[in-house]
């Protein structure tokens, strides 16, 4: 015999009220499984990630004590190069001291990459009010002292900006440098400063993959030297002004460095 419709209803109730319980009993199992899980697995990331933290923590001791030992014999042989530049007529020793002057100023600039490289995520902008536009025409000969076989050439306008003075020259040495080093001889590297755009171009060999030149510790040119912070800092200290920067580069034609400088943060509180 068939059940009435009176039974029918209340089965479908009592089946409603126990599917009810059964996705409760569900949810909270499913709660207290994710309350456990989630703290044990935090847990275990930071035991897990306890020993590269501390390797960080150890390998930034290591760079600072390694920068300050270095210091000191850099110290020792630039006096020397200096005194010996002064003291002494003969044009070929001289012209041998200017080289070791400028190779300190080589390790100085690498010892000061490694050392912001280390602070870079807790650095605090020092900024001022200058003339950008000044800075690099008084950069030119410094840049042009570094390969004599390359044309260095400068073309800038006056431009006011309020920023870090000396993490934005880092910036743009950075980038200057690198151009200069992958050159060929008698090839122009090109610093322009117009209508809020700074432009660095070269005509050297061209990056072939633009988008990796500002991870840390990139090298696309193995048989370099460096390792690989140079353009990371240039990256680092565009952030922290805000500045946009564009890499446009063709393999044996040569790459251009484009920077935005309309950015507020370069501007903000301008004295």
């Amino acid at each position: 015999m068939l059940p009435s419709a009176s039974e029918c209803k209340m089965q479908a109730v009592v089946i409603n009220d126990k599917l009810h319980i059964i996705y409760r009993e569900i949810l909270y199992a499913f709660l207290l499984a994710l309350a456990l899980i989630v703290p044990f697995g935090y847990f275990l990331a930071r035991l897990s990630l306890r020993p590269m933290r501390e390797a960080v923590i150890a390998m930034d001791g290591f760079i600072n004590g390694i920068v300050h030992d270095i210091n000191t014999p850099l110290s020792v042989i630039r006096m020397n190069a200096q005194s010996i530049s002064k003291s002494i007529d003969d044009e070929k020793i001289k012209r041998k001291a200017s080289r070791l002057l400028q190779g300190i100023e080589q390790v100085e600039s690498l010892e000061e990459q490694l050392l912001f490289s280390v602070k870079v995520g807790q650095y605090e902008l020092q900024k001022e009010a200058f003339d950008l536009g000044h800075l690099l025409q008084e950069r030119e000969h410094y840049y042009a002292s570094l390969r004599k076989s390359l044309s260095i050439i400068v073309q800038t306008e006056s431009y006011n900006v309020y920023a870090d003075k000396a993490a934005l020259l880092r910036m743009i040495d950075n980038i200057v440098l690198n151009a200069i080093k992958y050159s060929p001889a008698k090839s122009k590297v090109y610093v322009t400063l117009k209508e809020n755009t700074l432009t660095i171009k070269d005509e050297g060999r061209g990056i072939k993959y633009p988008k990796k030149v500002f991870d840390k510790y990139y090298r696309e040119a193995k048989e370099s030297k460096g390792i690989g912070l140079g353009l990371y800092i240039v990256a680092e200290v565009a952030r922290l002004h805000d500045i946009v920067i564009e890499v446009d580069s063709k393999l044996g034609y040569g790459t251009s460095f484009k920077m935005d400088l309309t950015t507020s943060k370069l501007h903000l509180n301008m004295l």
